[in-house]
């Protein structure tokens, strides 16, 4: 019958293919019997506008943060403990308690070995008419290849604290707040409006204790996630296929993020051939010290310290989360387990007591949430996953919170889907998982991970250093948000401390993000090759090199501004005379809160001068400055205006030293007092030997040219360091120069530093300390900002330096032992917390240093890690000196420079094991 029919049908409908494939057949290929990872997921929609997820349920919604950890490092008890009763106060009331449909909170912890994100920020803080600057551009790449060179696996060098690769990284602590509603008779826009005030309650409590923190985008939810499901190719993947702006109909944000199907097997799941697998935590076996999980601790090996998530294997991510219950589900839990105590003997009485202890906790505020930890970690085969298994169960087992051994997960894959993000349900965790445990909140605020590590004003990338974790660490002297009174700043540290290192690199920066102009008082040329590299990018760097050589003098005429004073002059001598002896007299007490602002006062020439001039006859001679008194003041300035009037009348280019001494025979001659004019004889003599002495002619008695535009000027004051007087005279020779060039660029946008180094010596002479807080009074007026640096603490602390350094706000110490450190008490006052991080510095050689800033809005410790090329630059050690100057002899200074860096790059470490056997 069949073959009767065909030919009607193939006539009817055309001839058929037999070989075609059939529709069901099709069908059937898109079938596919396993489940979707996708739609394991609880969450299927991101709405940008309200920031919020949509649940698969399509009534719930999750939101997220992230959050900034609070530095407690080398934490003084009473800080640490005062940290501890803010967080513990904050968490126990983020989210509000209800007996069906509680808040969750879940918390993951994570390293990411990633920098680049943090280079952009820095690129985009640099003004625009600096990107193409030539110093700038080398800048940031140096400071990029030094990122990356961080964040490799063998890392910059060993750290002798953990006994680890020193890696660049971000530690990123993120936390999800939701409730999935089972039971519910609102409409979704109620729904939203009510999520939406919770979790802005959230927010503000959260910053209460001074947590930083940021809520999450669409963006950010996929960086992570694409990092997380796609841990070979994220890099590739997300520059490829970046996060959508605006979003695409029927993009979902949950899908988008799986770029290779994955995998599971009987243990975990696969993603681009990694495996990822979860051990949980089985509770608590004593109760836990502050910041058990995230804070840098001493070990057993006193040489280290570190924090538990410091130890945790790459790709690790520690997650705590927490279900809010109310009070009266755990009374009825508490109760349901008194009711199941039987029997009168040890054990059951305990069990009484605990449950007794339990009410009266929660009586006084302490309550209980049910907790769960776990960490996922990755693995590259079952033996790499058997030994990261073992390693962490170690590290968990010393924080005696020991994990529960995979073999005991009879439900793997469930346990790794239940923690994920927005994925944890209570109901389910609690039937089927029971891996959860109750807690204290006095027990949880010491588990959460936000006790870290400083790292600065994390928006202010001027300066750039880093953190024992090897985060970046960043803060702005100039930034209103860094300081609140003014921009100078003190930095103070032990011989071999690297205070030469700091200090070049903070030039470094400031040329390079603030185009700023800087002068430098140094001895011993520490920064001519620094200078160099400098002049290879086309700074315009001066040099100054003060020599007793005939052939080598520098004209430096105290009086080269003398005609500015000629609208002061006017004024009652005896005004600038009290003035002067106010200046003296005050060095010895501390700043006013008017004086701190460096805004209240007008530059005063006419004081300058007279500084000057007092110097030239005292020479700087403590006794002659102790007896110089408010008449001897007076005496001068009459006859410096009269100097100034006649020079001026007789237009004179520029007033000179021959000029006053002029003065001062016409005041002698016309003198009647005999007391005064045996003392202004006195005066003219000792002034008489700057005019006639060749010596000290040379120098300050020659026309000045006034200072040209400069971005670096270089003043090695070695010759004269141990000369008092000449000392003394060069500095209020050179100061108003500077001053004047700062008043000249006053209204332009470049700042300028003035930057002392071994200030001990200037600050134990009288009219530099008087000269340098006039100085520092006119700071914010002309944008010269003070940073006095000196290793010899000891002999800055005479009372003459008090009034100085208590002006300024911003304080780095660099290594300092206890006498040192009582020295800096004596001109600022400093907290526990302070002391306790000043005491914890520990540098290492060729290396690290380590500093503490000491800010009014900003405090902590930081590592300070140039690029090699620059330490290679700015090496003073006599070793490293001599194996640089080896290099000199074949290579040109600054390429012996470069092949120098790249040996710094990764020292090699010995063993000294054997050695100590003496084998």
């Amino acid at each position: 019958m069949k073959s009767l029919l065909k030919p009607v049908s193939d006539w009817l409908l055309g001839e058929t293919n037999p070989q075609a494939v059939k529709e069901k057949e099709v069908k059937k290929s898109y079938t596919n019997p396993l489940p979707s990872f996708a739609d394991k997921l609880a969450v299927v929609d991101f709405n940008e506008q309200e920031q919020v997820f949509l649940f698969a349920d399509g009534n719930s919604l999750g939101s997220g943060f992230e959050l900034g950890d609070i530095p407690a490092e080398a934490a003084a008890p009473e800080y640490l403990q005062a940290v501890f009763d803010k967080i513990r106060e904050t968490f126990a009331s983020v989210v509000p308690l209800h007996p069906i449909d509680p808040w969750v909170m879940q918390m993951f912890v994570q390293d990411e070995y990633c920098l680049e994100f943090v280079l952009d920020h820095i690129k985009k803080q640099v003004p625009e008419n600096l990107l193409n600057n030539s110093l700038t551009k080398d800048y940031l790449n140096r400071l990029g290849d030094l990122y990356k060179k961080m964040t490799r696996p063998e890392g910059l060098f060993l750290d002798p604290k953990t006994g680890s690769p020193y890696r660049g990284r971000r530690r990123r602590i993120r936390v999800l707040f939701y409730r999935k509603l089972t039971q519910y008779n609102l409409s979704r826009e109620l729904i939203l409006q009510e999520h939406q005030e919770v979790i802005s309650q959230i927010e503000s409590k959260l910053r209460s204790p001074g947590i930083e923190l940021k809520r999450l985008s669409g963006k950010d939810y996929y960086q992570w996630w694409v990092r997380w499901f796609n841990p070979k190719s994220a890099d590739q993947i997300l520059t490829q296929y970046p996060y959508p702006e605006p979003i695409p109909a029927g993009f979902n944000l949950s899908q988008n993020v799986l770029f290779t199907p994955p995998e599971s097997s009987d243990q975990g799941f696969i993603f681009e051939g990694v495996k990822q697998k979860i051990l949980y935590v089985d509770g608590l076996k004593e109760t836990p010290i502050i910041g058990l999980v995230s804070r840098e601790r001493r070990q057993a090996n006193p040489k280290h310290r570190y924090a538990l998530l410091d130890t945790l294997p790459s790709g690790s991510i520690y997650t705590i989360q927490v279900v809010f219950s109310h009070d009266a589900t755990l009374d009825a839990h508490l109760t349901r387990l008194e009711k199941g105590i039987v029997g009168t003997s040890l054990k059951p009485q305990e069990v009484r007591d605990d449950i007794k202890s339990a009410r009266n906790e929660l009586s006084t505020g302490n309550r209980l949430y049910w907790v769960n930890q776990a960490v996922f970690y990755q693995a590259k085969n079952e033996q790499d996953a058997h030994n990261i298994e073992k390693q962490l169960h170690i590290i968990f087992s010393e924080a005696k919170m020991p994990l529960i051994h995979s073999n005991y997960d009879i439900h793997p894959l469930n346990s790794y889907l239940n923690m994920l993000p927005f994925n944890f349900d209570p109901h389910y965790a609690r039937k089927y998982l029971c891996f959860d445990r109750l807690m204290y909140a006095s027990e949880l605020a010491a588990l959460l991970p936000v006790y870290g590590r400083n790292q600065g004003a994390r928006h202010l990338p001027c300066f750039s250093f880093f953190n024992r974790l090897g985060e970046p660490v960043f803060f702005d002297l100039l930034h209103h948000d860094f300081i609140s009174q003014n921009s100078h700043c003190a930095i103070f540290a032990n011989s071999g401390g690297g205070k030469s290192v700091l200090i070049g690199w903070m030039i470094q920066s400031l040329l390079a993000m603030k185009n700023a102009r800087v002068v430098l008082f140094e001895m011993g040329n520490s920064f001519d090759r620094m200078l160099m590299h400098c002049q290879k990018h086309g700074l315009q760097a001066r040099q100054l090199l003060l020599s007793n050589q005939k052939d080598k003098a520098i004209p430096l005429n105290p009086f080269c501004d003398a005609y500015k004073a000629l609208p002061e002059i006017s004024e009652q001598s005896e005004n600038i005379a009290l003035t002067l002896q106010k200046l003296k007299a005050e060095q010895c007490f501390p700043a006013s809160e008017e004086e701190l602002d460096c805004q209240n006062e007008s530059r005063s020439y006419l004081a300058e001068l007279a500084l000057a001039l007092r110097t030239m006859i005292t020479e700087a001679n403590v006794r002659e400055e102790e007896n110089f008194t408010l008449a001897d003041e007076t005496l001068l300035i009459e006859i410096l205006s009269d100097a100034i009037y006649d020079s001026a009348q007789k237009n004179i280019p520029q007033m000179l030293t021959e000029h006053v001494l002029s003065a001062f025979e016409r005041r002698i001659a016309s003198e009647t007092i005999p007391r005064k004019k045996e003392r202004l004889h006195d005066m003219a003599d000792r002034l008489r030997s700057y005019v006639i002495n060749t010596a000290k002619a040379r120098f300050f008695n020659v026309a000045t040219e006034p200072l040209d535009d400069f971005d670096i000027f270089h003043i090695d004051i070695s010759a004269i360091k141990d000369d008092r007087g000449k000392l003394a005279l060069v500095m209020v020779s050179l100061l108003p120069r500077i001053l004047a060039m700062a008043e000249r660029t006053q209204n332009e946008i470049r700042p300028m530093f003035l930057i002392i180094d071994e200030a001990h010596l200037q600050f134990e002479i009288d009219v530099i300390v008087s000269y340098a807080t006039l100085i520092a009074k006119v700071a914010r007026k002309l944008g010269l900002w003070l940073i006095p640096l000196t290793q010899n603490i000891a002999d800055m602390s005479s009372a003459k330096a008090t009034k100085i350094l208590s002006l300024i706000e911003t304080w780095i110490a660099l290594g300092l032992d206890e006498n040192e450190l009582t020295n800096i008490k004596k001109f600022k006052t400093l907290t526990p917390q302070q002391e306790a991080l000043i005491r914890d510095i520990d540098s290492q050689k060729g290396l690290y240093s380590e500093a503490v800033l000491l800010g009014s809005r900003y405090q902590g410790l930081f590592r300070v890690i140039p690029p090699r090329y620059l330490l290679a630059l700015l090496m003073t050690e006599k070793n490293e000196k001599a194996a640089r100057n080896e290099l000199e002899k074949e290579h040109d200074v600054l390429a012996a420079a470069e092949i120098m860096a790249k040996k710094l790059e990764q020292p090699k470490v010995a063993s000294n094991n054997r050695a100590y056997f003496y084998d």
